[in-house]
């Protein structure tokens, strides 16, 4: 992988690749300044078939978004190692590590008959960090309901494949906010929210041998 050379000479080619992204979207329309402090934090990252984007075992605190090629995500108790899913352009990974500070579930690759993967990868901790934030509250509720939507759909998922009544139990009582919208308890509320939602899918990844699905985020 590399950071694509062309970033900051090409900033139409790099705004065509995220409008396919509908956070990148909201922001962009929403507020002129944050959308130029978003593009300017986000890095844009090529690859070629075969390189490893994410690798197992590891811990970070990066979003990334496939803008473009294929990627696939490996099982690590098999050689060579298994595919377990695909992913696409447009989708998000790499939540439950970012949330969880967790080592990653998986290896992901870009897929050998892939000619190259476009990615953009974002510093959780820009909008975690409620001291040093270069971003309104606005654009962190958009990224909070953005992950906290990822993750409980691939929740679902997990749950309607691998039905467990302890864990169905644990997302029964996952808090919902009732409050002042497009405030600062809204986004307590989101962040709690996320990480519950993250250890849920994280042990649903977890269950038994036995158990099937492809709906973790790593």
């Amino acid at each position: 992988m590399k950071h694509a050379s062309w970033q900051d000479s090409d900033h139409h080619r790099v705004e065509a690749l995220l409008a396919g992204v509908p956070f990148f979207n909201e922001v962009a329309r929403d507020d002129a300044d944050q959308r130029a402090r978003l593009l300017a934090r986000t890095e844009i990252i090529e690859a070629g078939p075969g390189d490893t984007v994410i690798r197992a075992g590891e811990v970070e605190s990066s979003l990334y978004f496939l803008l473009r090629g294929q990627l696939v995500v490996l099982g690590d108790d098999e050689a060579p190692a298994a595919v377990l899913y695909y992913v696409s352009p447009g989708e998000v990974f790499g939540t439950l590590s970012m949330l969880l500070g967790r080592a990653r579930g998986a290896t992901i690759q870009v897929a050998d008959a892939a000619r190259e993967a476009v990615l953009a990868r974002l510093d959780f901790n820009d909008f975690d960090d409620d001291r040093d934030t270069p971003y309104t509250l606005a654009t962190r509720l958009a990224f909070f309901h953005m992950v906290v939507h990822q993750i409980r759909w691939a929740v679902e998922v997990r749950r309607m494949q691998s039905p467990d009544e302890g864990l169905a139990a644990g997302l029964r009582k996952v808090p919902v906010f009732t409050g002042e919208r497009d405030s600062e308890a809204e986004l307590a509320s989101l962040r709690e929210q996320a990480r519950a939602l993250a250890d849920l899918l994280y042990r649903w990844n977890h269950l038994p041998p036995g158990t099937t699905g492809n709906a973790q985020l790593t």
